[in-house]
């Protein structure tokens, strides 16, 4: 049951995006503030968490549904993940992101998507899938939540429904320094050097009928955790043989397009 403090916020949420004269302006508007949040953002994060792309750009289609699955392992992934992506995407943020007043309201007026519960899941799941078909990029964190240790944990296989009931484009995308950053756990962020690579997408092969399909689905999502594994150790031996060397190394060991 959803307590009173977060109700405004879903109400005011729902009458932004309706069909009318005050919910076309408003989106006019956010799409200017959000282009103004972004470059506030680079202007901030970028030489303070020292944030590289390692390897070749993430090469998403201009337009059209797609998804980008990250490893998780700081407050700050979603913020290091749009700074260098061109499009603007579409979050499902864990409901620890919306328990504090300001989280509750600023996470809801970005158009990010809370999951969590089990019914917050099947909820997120489904808007997911809606905005994919729709043409919009969605970042989805498919180990559920944010890892404790900075290691790559378990992913849940709902990002594998995504891509049955879609068809969309699957990007991996590894990250590290991010967990020096700002783990779990700690108050404030701290300067670290931040490292993302995109390796190229999966696409869903198997049947999509309308019954589910358990086993193919974690089977999809075991292959997406073998690319983003991966990509996160090609990194840290990039940053390793770059502690030694005076020259940027190349990122050796990364073949983003292997299963």
């Amino acid at each position: 049951m959803p307590s009173r403090r977060r109700r405004p916020a879903r109400r005011l949420v729902a009458r932004l995006n309706s069909p009318g004269p005050f919910g076309r302006t408003w989106r006019a508007l956010y799409e200017v503030v959000y282009a103004c949040l972004k470059c506030c953002a680079a202007f901030l994060c970028i030489p303070w968490f020292r944030i590289r792309r390692v390897g070749h750009r993430a090469n998403l289609p201009p337009r059209g549904g797609v998804v980008l699955c990250p490893n998780h392992t700081s407050y700050l992934d979603p913020a290091f993940v749009q700074l260098l992506v061109r499009r603007r995407v579409t979050f499902l943020m864990t409901s620890d992101f919306y328990r504090s007043r300001w989280g509750n309201w600023f996470f809801r007026l970005v158009g990010a998507v809370p999951v969590g519960s089990p019914r917050e899941s099947r909820i997120g799941l489904r808007r997911a899938i809606a905005l994919v078909r729709r043409g919009h990029a969605v970042v989805i964190f498919p180990e559920g939540r944010l890892s404790r240790d900075g290691s790559l944990g378990a992913m849940h296989r709902g990002v594998g429904a995504i891509a049955r009931r879609t068809g969309a484009p699957v990007f991996p995308v590894g990250i590290v320094g991010a967990f020096r950053a700002w783990p779990h756990g700690t108050r404030r962020p701290h300067r670290a050097a931040i490292r993302l690579a995109f390796g190229h997408p999966l696409y869903w092969s198997g049947p999509r009928p309308r019954t589910a399909m358990r086993e193919e689905e974690r089977a999809f999502v075991a292959r997406l955790r073998g690319r983003v594994e991966r990509l996160v150790r090609a990194l840290e031996a990039y940053e390793r043989r770059r502690a030694g060397s005076p020259t940027p190394p190349r990122l050796q060991g990364f073949h983003p397009a292997g299963r």
